[in-house]
């Protein structure tokens, strides 16, 4: 792994330390893609006049292609708390992003793949779920040999499908005590059911998907991605291939008691189902979840904003570590 920096960076009125992390990993087998995904930030923020080896850390990320910038918000949160924090760009987000929009839409981000003849299914989000675990390992070793961030203290944070990925680092490489997770929860395969709307995903898989794909080619290819995204929710539904690798839950008895894992999740979420959260957080010995009235994907109907709620649930479920 070569680390490049740091560089200052300035999130919310903090200021932390951006580094440049790169190790070549082969996620398509086409060089120029993969030498993009293969390097990503990585910014640290630090908290004032508390000893560093006393100093927890929250690592945190963002949903499906989106920028850790997006995770700012956190920032003076946590450092106020006395608490240290380390964001980064997952594959296919903010500088990892192959068009570099910066929109979160995971059709446009997956387009210059199809574009190559490079399938997104299950064998790419395996190798994408290993690989950030294994990010996330090696940002949490060098928080400690930089920092001396050495604290067994150590949470993993997600939005949405950062919350996927922080779960298969903590179920399946054991990575931090606690996991939180915001509009999502861990169970990859009852994820993609209310991801894949179900019945559109059964059609985007059917005989009929052939007739619709070869159409769209011709009058609108704009709209191919999204055929493969429900064809991916399918996959991983039925987990078909590599989808029981890629599904966290699979791996939840390696959770021991002493490890706590909570969910934040919107009553009027589209996307994240209040029922599958409430049987993912069932299967671990210390898990637990909470409804918000108003909120939605991101969004809010009416009450606090988003973000104020994510920042009440990291005080609260953080308050313990406090400096």
């Amino acid at each position: 792994m070569a680390i490049h920096g740091p560089d200052s960076i300035t999130f919310e009125g903090v200021t932390g330390d951006r580094y440049w992390f790169y190790e070549y990993y082969p996620y398509t087998g086409v060089a120029d893609i993969d030498e993009r995904l293969s390097g990503f930030p990585v910014a640290v923020f630090l908290p004032e006049n508390r000893l560093r080896e006393h100093t927890p850390l929250v690592i945190g990320l963002q949903g499906m292609c989106a920028p850790y910038g997006w995770n700012a918000f956190i920032v003076p949160t946590l450092t106020q708390m006395g608490i240290a924090v380390a964001l980064f760009d997952t594959p296919l987000a903010g500088e990892r992003s192959l068009v570099r929009t910066f929109t979160s839409l995971v059709d446009k981000e997956i387009k210059p793949l199809l574009d190559r003849g490079i399938p997104f299914d299950t064998a790419m989000l395996l190798s994408m779920f290993r690989t950030t675990a294994n990010n996330i390992a090696q940002i949490r070793e060098f928080c400690g040999h930089k920092y001396g961030l050495w604290d067994s203290r150590v949470a993993l944070f997600g939005v949405s499908m950062g919350v996927l990925f922080s779960t298969y680092a903590f179920n399946v490489n054991g990575i931090g005590e606690r996991l939180l997770g915001t509009i999502g929860h861990g169970d990859l395969k009852s994820f993609a059911k209310s991801w894949g709307y179900s019945f559109l995903s059964d059609i985007a898989t059917s005989p009929l998907s052939v007739i619709a794909e070869s159409i769209l080619k011709r009058l609108q290819p704009d709209l191919l991605p999204m055929v493969k995204i429900l064809q991916l929710a399918k996959q991983l539904k039925n987990e078909e291939e590599y989808a029981f690798e890629c599904n966290h839950m699979n791996y939840v008895k390696s959770v021991k008691s002493t490890r706590r894992v909570r969910f934040l999740v919107g009553k009027n979420d589209p996307i994240v189902s209040v029922k599958h959260t409430r049987a993912c957080t069932d299967k671990f010995p210390d898990g637990d979840f909470y409804v918000v009235p108003g909120m939605g994907h991101g969004t809010t109907q009416f009450g606090p904003n988003f973000v104020n709620h994510v920042r009440y649930f990291l005080v609260t479920q953080l308050g313990d570590w406090q400096g």
